[in-house]
């Protein structure tokens, strides 16, 4: 594995020796598999804005939510409690407004003080002049596969990395990196060689071999090779989410290999 940028909400890396099916898996874990928190349940006691109770209710339920140490908290259905409802499972959520105003995420209020929306300013209602909201809600975890308000990743994809080999009798007429839509193949001054400065960022559309009509330029995708781009809501941090989809994968093949174990 190699590091290629690394932000709250962005991680980019390569990840070498492995199948297709080993990188769909980190994606797919990623987007589906690791758990987050999401309001799940409200009880509207006054709404007398615009917005019906059920539309209302599916704007609560994509809001992303974060905790300052997610490890606290379980799976309703994996927690001790057996999913009736405790602390460990559970934290309770209030919001009271009142117009003329907007209503934004940020006024959602929690039991726990250790969590708290990823982003303050998500718009949830306009309230006229004497139109109020008031409820309370109940935070739990699970996963993306329940429901997609617990989808912790957003944009989670990967690419073979590129091969690019440039010919040494390259004529040098400049026409690959006027074409190339990524600008990765620049004119090096002086001799007028193309040159690749990024072949992360190559998309493999392969324009630049098409425009090359001597076929000086080749472009090859590295099978074992890719280019993994996991982007989050801002509900966990994207190194979090990564090494939390590769602990999901573990622990998925690990119990595999358990039940085969009974079965033999």
């Amino acid at each position: 594995m190699e590091l290629l940028e690394l932000r709250e909400d962005r991680v980019r890396f390569l990840l070498r020796g492995v199948t297709p099916a080993f990188a769909n898996g980190i994606r797919r874990a990623c987007l589906a598999e690791v758990p987050s928190l999401a309001i799940d349940e409200i009880s509207i006691y006054d709404n007398t804005s615009v917005l019906f109770d059920e539309q209302l209710s599916l704007r609560l339920g994509l809001v992303p939510i974060k905790a300052e140490d997610l490890s606290l908290y379980r799976v309703s259905e994996e927690c001790d409690c057996g999913g009736a409802g405790c602390p460990a499972c559970q934290v309770g959520m209030t919001l009271t407004a009142e117009g003329p105003s907007i209503v934004h995420s940020g006024d959602l209020r929690f039991g726990d003080p250790a969590v708290n929306v990823a982003f303050e300013k998500i718009p949830l209602a306009i309230l006229g002049e004497g139109e109020k909201l008031m409820l309370e809600g109940i935070v739990t975890l699970n996963r993306g596969t329940v429901h997609i308000k617990w989808q912790a990743g957003t944009q989670c994809g990967y690419k073979n990395l590129p091969d690019i080999g440039i010919s040494e009798d390259c004529e040098r007429c400049g026409k690959c990196a006027d074409v190339c839509p990524r600008e990765i193949l620049v004119i090096e001054e002086g001799d007028g060689r193309v040159k690749v400065t990024d072949p992360t960022s190559c998309s493999l559309c392969k324009l630049c071999v098409v425009e090359c009509e001597t076929g000086r330029i080749k472009v090859v995708p590295i099978e074992d090779v890719f280019v993994m781009k996991i982007d989050t809501d801002g509900s966990i941090s994207a190194k979090d989410l990564v090494i939390g989809a590769a602990t999901e994968i573990k622990r998925r093949a690990m119990s595999l290999s358990e039940q085969l174990s009974e079965l033999a």
